[in-house]
This record gives C-alpha cells, structure tokens and sequence, in this order.
C-alpha cells in the first residue's frame, strides 16, 4: 500500500507542477474566451461604449432635449467669441471693432442666462457647475470690454487675456459636455 500511495503522490505532484506552467491572466482571459463563445464557436463583436449606453440606461426625453438645447448653445457661443477674432487679432483694431466685440459678448451672455434658467436633469450638474465658471469668465471679458481703451496697450492685453480665459472655459465646458453625451449615451 506504501507503494501505491507514494506512485499516487508521485503522479498529484507530476499533474500538479505540468499545470501550474500556466499563468493566472492566461487562465483568467481562456475562461472570458470560453464564456464569450457563441454556440456556433464564434467570438461575437463587442459594441461600442456608446451602443453599450443606449441598451443598458434608458435616458428620458427631457434629458435628450436640454442635451440637445446645450448643444446649440455651444455651438452659438463659439461664433460669438469667435468673432472677437476681429478685435483681438488683427493689427489696428478700432473702437467700432470693440464695439461690435461688446455686442457677441452680450449676446453670448443672453444664451448663458437662457440655458441657466433652464431646468437641468441631474446628469448634467458637473457641466452647470463647468458653464457658471464659463458665465463668470463672460462677464470678466464683458467688464474689461466696457473699460477697454483700444489705444492703450495694457487695457487691449487684459481684455484678450480675458477672451482666451473664455475660450478655454468654453472648451473646458464642450469636454464636460461630451463627457455626459458618451456616458449617457446621448446621441
């Protein structure tokens, strides 16, 4: 019997050390494989993050809607800044350039004051928090428009270090919102 028992060890031991050749990801990834497999042994295509959304949440309307508001709103806030292009870059800019840049500064102020007062879903809270800083940042530009001396160098460099913060928080705003878009799967 001692015999027997210690072939049988012998033979566990051999089993063992030949399956332990394997790495645990190895394991870990041919189980994933085996699950994935269709019963016809075909892999099947993985959708996308976006299409993976769509199926597993169901977004309300009035989400989709302001989504769709906000987009617009986007879109309208960039024509207006960019048509301080006008002012801010270009070699002699006049006072009728500075007041048309007051008149799209206004009016991108109109558009942030309408989407403000909208009612907002939840799953927009970060993007309200990203579009306040950006309405702040209007307002600074707007500010330093109003007390902007075109002839003075230093009132002309403020004013267009003001623009470029607007900018930045209109893109740093667009991220935010395409962020929403792709988790909600918006779109």
């Amino acid at each position: 019997m001692n015999k027997h028992f210690f072939i049988c060890v012998l033979l566990i031991s051999l089993l063992t050390a030949v399956g332990c050749q394997d790495r645990p990801e190895e394991i870990t990834q041919s189980i994933e494989k085996q699950q994935m497999q269709t019963s016809d042994g075909i892999e099947p295509i993985h959708p996308s993050n976006k299409d993976q959304n769509k199926t597993r949440r169901d977004v309300q309307q009035t989400t989709v809607s302001y989504a769709e508001e906000f987009g617009f709103y986007l879109n309208q806030l960039y024509i207006h800044l960019e048509n301080l292009n006008d002012l801010f870059y270009t070699d002699n800019p006049t006072e009728n350039d500075a007041n048309e840049a007051r008149e799209h500064v206004r009016k991108a102020q109109d558009w942030s004051e309408y989407i403000l007062n909208l009612n907002y879903p939840d799953e927009f809270e970060a993007l309200r928090k990203v579009h306040i800083s950006t309405l702040i940042e209007l307002e600074s530009l707007m500010t330093s428009l109003e007390n902007m001396d075109v002839n003075n160098d230093t009132h002309f460099r403020r004013a267009r270090l003001y623009y470029e913060n607007s900018i930045i928080a209109l893109k740093s705003m667009e991220r935010e919102y395409k962020g929403v878009l792709e988790e909600y799967g918006i779109k």
